[in-house]
Formats: structure tokens, sequence, C-alpha cells
């Protein structure tokens, strides 16, 4: 076995040679597929080389795997090998070029595995040779002695490829990620539809029989019409619980749609101070402080009074008897700011950062939690229009969620 340490000097190399290269190292800084980039390699290989067949080898942990190759025959691609049982593993192991005239007399090469092969000759190469991720074999059919230019040319093209293949596996390894997560996502999508349908089919059997029933039991007083009545508030409950499941999925689909309509600010207004009753039942005081100047924003009024009535929600939640609960807008430049501010318990600062996560949610007794999915969905609508969502509390002394929509 041959080892060449020292590079060719460039000047020793023929024209055609550089313009090879240089025309390989431009082409590799547009390629971001793995597959490209050994397409290219193999074929300038073979070509500067004048070997019969080339292979592009990969490190993977402790095996090497013969990705791609360009032959008179076939070789081994697609398969993989132990990394201490191979010449294109003891070149990675030992950082070094191999030059082997009779791969028969050598007792580093798997002589079996090249049996059925055309091979008699070879030259192999690291790619990246400080910690090297791959290398590049070149096979001859003939007895041959590969010379010093042909491996300091496999090695030039080894050494401008290993940045686009490192390249290359991040990009694969990125898209692979991507395909993965968009899977997810389809699935949980799928999976929270198919949920939902199945709960609202016995939901709705259960309003229309309290529907049939309503009448029979007006007349009654005592625990029948209290149970039915729990049972109305429960079934309204769980509606509440399966809309906000497919927006949710919506959301977190990237599917979430918005109708929206240029609106005074002031009649977003006048729709939340419709929440005044859920305050008052509690024994809390809602005020609204609208714009100095009237000014429109362009929204979906649905998905705002949505956002109006988890946010209030959550304040009288967490608001003492007693306690105010602030509706506040003021214009921003091209914005308009909105405000949910209460004088209720707080939240704590630990929670605050995750207080809007989909995975990491606060735990559901924590005040300013909210209930479920909330917030959550609370956020996505907000981010859907264009705008965003804040918040700042003091325990003891209340919260401040304020969302910002673009004027119309």
């Amino acid at each position: 076995m041959r080892r060449f340490q020292d590079p060719l000097p460039f000047e020793e190399l023929s024209h055609d040679d550089a313009l090879v290269l240089l025309e390989v190292v431009r082409e590799l800084a547009h390629l971001r597929e793995l597959e490209d980039i050994m397409a290219l390699v193999r074929r300038a290989a073979r070509q500067l080389s004048g070997a019969d067949g080339v292979t592009f080898v990969l490190r993977e942990g402790e095996h090497v795997y013969y990705a791609d190759e360009e032959a008179i025959a076939p070789l081994w691609k697609g398969r993989r090998f132990p990394i201490n049982a191979c010449i294109s593993g003891w070149v990675m192991l030992n950082r070094t070029q191999a030059v082997v005239e009779d791969i028969y007399a050598d007792e580093r090469v798997p002589a079996d595995a090249y049996r059925t092969t055309f091979v008699k000759s070879l030259a192999m190469v690291p790619i990246r040779r400080a910690e090297p991720i791959g290398s590049i074999g070149a096979y001859w059919a003939e007895r041959t002695t590969p010379g010093a230019r042909q491996v300091a040319l496999l090695q030039a093209l080894a050494d401008s490829a290993a940045v686009a293949v490192e390249n290359g596996r991040l990009y694969e390894a990125e898209r692979a990620a991507r395909r993965a997560a968009e899977a997810e996502t389809r699935l949980r999508k799928e999976l929270l539809a198919m949920v939902s349908h199945d709960l609202r089919n016995p939901l709705n059997v259960i309003t229309m029989t309290t529907s049939l029933l309503a009448p029979l039991l007006a007349p009654l007083n005592g625990r029948a019409r209290n149970h039915l009545d729990t049972i109305n508030r429960s079934t309204l409950r769980m509606e509440r619980l399966i809309h906000d499941l497919l927006d949710f999925a919506a959301i977190e689909a990237g599917a979430f749609r918005l109708a929206s309509e240029p609106l005074a600010v002031s009649t977003l207004m006048e729709q939340a101070e419709e929440l005044r009753p859920l305050a008052h039942e509690r024994g809390i005081d809602l005020e609204l402080r609208p714009p100095e100047t009237d000014i429109s924003v362009r929204c979906d009024p649905g998905r705002i009074h949505q956002v109006f009535s988890n946010l209030v929600g959550n304040a009288v939640r967490f608001t003492p008897s007693g306690g105010v609960i602030q509706l506040a807008a003021a214009v921003r430049e091209n914005l308009v700011e909105l405000s949910v501010s209460d004088t209720g318990t707080g939240i704590d600062s630990d929670v605050l950062p995750v207080l809007f996560d989909r995975v990491q949610r606060p735990p559901a007794r924590t005040p300013g939690s909210g209930v479920g999915l909330g917030l959550s969905i609370t956020r996505g609508i907000i981010e859907a229009h264009g705008g965003s969502l804040s918040v700042v509390s003091e325990v003891g002394r209340g919260t401040t969620f304020t969302f910002t929509l673009p004027v119309a």
C-alpha cells in the first residue's frame, strides 16, 4: 500500500485539470442536495483520474455507507460495512490516502467483497482530512499504479467537496425533520377533527334530549330541574371545548382563516360590553375606555369578540368581588392597542414565559393560566390578524393583557 502525504503543487497540474477543478468548485457553491453533490464529484473524479469506477462513501458512526458510484460495472452502492473492515474505513480512521496496486495482496482490503467486481487496483482519499466524514475511491479493471497526479486530483476534489457534503447532510436532516413535523401536524389535525366530530355527535343527542325534557320538567321544582340545568351547562362547556380543539388544530396546521373587514374600534368596544353581566355576576365592575378619536381596524369581528371573551373570562376568574376589569383602546401610529386589565391575584413571574405556550402550559390552578387552550388560541387569533399579544402582571396587584390590530 502506497501513501501520498503531500499534495501535488498546482503548477504541476495541467490546464484542463485546473479548469475541471475550478468548474467543480463553482458548481458546488450552488448545490444543496447531497445527491447532486455526489453526482457532480464522482463524475469529475472519474474524468480526472481516468479510473474505471468511482465510489462516494460516507461515514455513519461505526459503519461506512457506499452512497453513490459511477463505474463500468456494479460495485457496492447502497451497502454498508463496518468501518474497520474495509479500505474506505481505514482511510477515514487513519485520516490519510491509500493506494493499492494489487487488492488481493493487501491484508487491509476485504478480498471477498471484491471477487465479484472488476476491481484490480484502487486509490482512496478522505473527505475532510482533519475529521473525515467520508472518502472517495477510484478503481481500475487492470493492474495499475495510480500516480501522484491522480491521487492529488482526487484529494483536491475531496477537499473541495467537504463543506458541500456537510451542508448537504445538514440540509437533508433539516428536510427530513420538516417532513416529520408536517406529517405530525397533519396527523394531529386529523385526530383532533375526528375526535371533535365523534364528540359532537353524542353531544347533539344530549342537547336534543334535554330540549325535549325541558317542557316536561318546567312545572317541576327541586332536584329534577337542577339536574337538567346542570346538563345544559355541561353541554355548553363541552361545545366550547370542541370549538377550542378545532381552532387549536387549525392554528397548529397554519390553516386558520379570518373573515376580516374594516370595523370601528368603538363598535368593538360595544361588542365587548356584552360581557358586563359576566363580571357583574361576580361583583366585579367592567369599565370601557375607548380611544379619544375613533378609528377603524381591519379584523374578524367574531374572532376579536372571542379574544375579549377569553381575556375577560380569565380576568373574572381571578379577580375577587369588588375588583375592576378595564377594557381600553389607544391608537399607536398604524396600530390600535387594546388591553384588558384587572385588579386580580396576578401571575407569578415564573409562569409568564410559558403562559401562551401551546405545549408547556402552566398548571390549571395558576392565576392567569386560562382555561384549556384559551390563551394559546387567543394568541393564534391575534397573530393571524398580523398583531401581537403580550402580558404584564404583578402578584397581588393584577394583570394586563395587551394586543394590537392593524389600522384599516
